[in-house]
């Protein structure tokens, strides 16, 4: 089962985007603390892109959620600017300071994440969650 969401890049669309996030990661069969983790996952990366990507201009953002038997992944596109994860330092631990913690949130929130360069332009985050 494949779910598409296709959102603007605004934080005005964040708060029903995780609900409905939410409602089909439990009919995938990803429930509470699995649940939980991948939206505060995805929420970070969306928060990302709307700021830095698009510098909050707005943009299209394409979301796909697969369930597989094993696993849930989540595809999330942008057709912003350029985007290297390895030029972003890691984090202080404990933070100094807010922000700067969500790439740091997503490796460990998620079982395995990749980001891509999209040859049509653009960025594109692999995130998978294991069902438990």
């Amino acid at each position: 089962m494949e779910k598409e969401f296709h959102l603007t890049a605004s934080t005005d669309q964040l708060t029903s985007f995780r609900r409905e996030l939410e409602l089909s990661l439990q009919e995938m069969g990803l429930y509470e603390k699995g649940s939980g983790e991948v939206i505060l996952a995805v929420d970070e990366a969306l928060t990302n892109i709307i700021r830095h990507t698009y510098g909050g201009k707005g943009g299209k953002i394409d979301v796909a959620v697969n369930d597989f038997t094993d696993r849930v992944e989540i595809k999330i596109k942008d057709f912003g600017a350029k985007f290297d994860p390895s030029k972003i330092p890691a984090p202080e631990l404990p933070p100094k300071k807010p922000g700067g913690l969500g790439l740091y949130l997503i490796k460990k929130l998620t079982d395995k994440s990749e980001y891509s360069f999209l040859k049509e332009g653009g960025n594109q985050l692999l995130l998978t969650k294991y069902k438990k």
